[in-house]
Parts: structure tokens; C-alpha cells; sequence
């Protein structure tokens, strides 16, 4: 069962080749949710942003100022770095829902500086949590293609439909804030 949150036409993609022009700086996010099995939901997400993909990764990099681009984030937490800064452990809390007011998620994220950042569940309150941003230039490398991925569940007897709606429901505001923060950030990078 699919449930689309919104949806761009086909013209309005880019193609994500690194030559691609942006079709959509200004577009909504395309969300796409479905129930997988048992508690389990995917989510999928793309967009445009009209910044480069280096600044974006910086923003999804960013712990510190994660709470600006993450409405759901209460606070973000890395609690131990690998060599070479290739990966980190981090803990989010999140807000939750009817069922547990707050969820936390340790995870490790795996940085392929600028073109993805990948994550997955090392322990916390989720039974699953694992994903991918991947970022592709566009516009001559003066924007990204945005593509994000992500299979939760959580533990407990908790309806997939209930999953996939929180995570879903949020998804579009997450984007359009990261668009904010990526573009502002890339304003600041030129005044400097």
C-alpha cells in the first residue's frame, strides 16, 4: 500500500546526471510511504536544492545544528568519531507520539563526502532504523538532487499504519527545512 504525500511530474525530476539542469528548486518533496511488514515502513523522499552538493552534506553532517533542519529532533549527539572522520556513532532524541513521548536512536553513519551519507541502528528504541541521503549535482554543480531512503520499525505492537504515517507525515517539513538551511548556508559560504 502506497501512500504518495506528493507528487511532482515526471518533468519536474531531474535526471541526477552531474550536467542535469534543476527542474524544481522551488517544488514540493516528493514522499512516498509504504508498510512492509509487521511494524515496518519504507520512506522515500527526493527534492531539489539550489545549493551545492557539499553544502548539503555539510548541513546533514552538521550534529550540532540538526535540530534546525529536523523538526522531530530534540537533540542530536555524537558519541564517537571513526578514523579519518569516515563515520561516526550518534544518538537522536526524538519526539515521539500516543505510545512513548520520546524515541531514541543510536546510530552509525557512514559519510562518502559529498554524495552520501549512510545510516543503520546500532541500539535504542527503534527495532529497525537504517537509510542513505545521496546527493546529485545539478545545474552545473550549483544544486543537488536530493534522494533520501529509509526502512523503521519499531518495537512493540505498534500498527504499521501508525509507523508509517509518523514517519511519513513528517517527511516533507524535514525537506523543505533541510532546503532552507542548505540554501542559507550556502548564502553565508559566498559572504565569507
Amino acid at each position: 500500500m502506497k501512500l504518495s504525500l506528493a507528487v511532482l511530474a515526471a518533468a519536474g525530476l531531474a535526471s541526477g546526471a552531474s550536467g542535469a539542469l534543476a527542474q524544481a528548486y522551488e517544488a514540493a518533496p516528493v514522499v512516498h510511504a509504504e508498510a512492509t511488514s509487521g511494524s515496518a515502513a519504507s520512506v522515500s523522499a527526493s527534492m531539489d536544492v539550489a545549493a551545492p552538493p557539499a553544502v548539503v552534506f555539510a548541513t546533514l553532517r552538521d550534529c550540532e545544528h540538526a535540530t534546525s533542519f529536523m523538526p522531530r529532533l530534540i537533540s542530536c549527539k555524537v558519541l564517537q568519531k571513526g578514523p579519518g572522520d569516515r563515520w561516526e556513532i550518534r544518538e537522536h532524541r526524538l519526539k515521539g507520539g500516543l505510545l512513548k513521548s520520546e524515541m531514541r536512536n543510536v546510530f552509525r553513519a557512514d559519510f562518502d563526502a559529498p554524495r552520501s551519507l549512510s545510516f543503520h541502528r546500532v541500539a535504542g528504541d527503534w527495532k529497525t532504523s537504517q537509510g542513505q541521503w545521496r546527493l546529485t549535482p545539478i545545474d552545473g554543480g550549483k544544486g543537488s538532487h536530493v534522494a533520501y531512503h529509509t526502512d523503521v520499525a519499531v518495537n512493540g505492537p505498534v500498527p504499521v499504519s501508525m509507523v508509517r504515517s509518523a514517519v511519513a507525515k513528517g517527511m516533507p517539513e524535514a525537506m523543505l527545512a533541510l532546503r532552507r538551511e542548505s540554501v542559507a548556508r550556502a548564502g553565508r559560504d559566498k559572504r565569507s
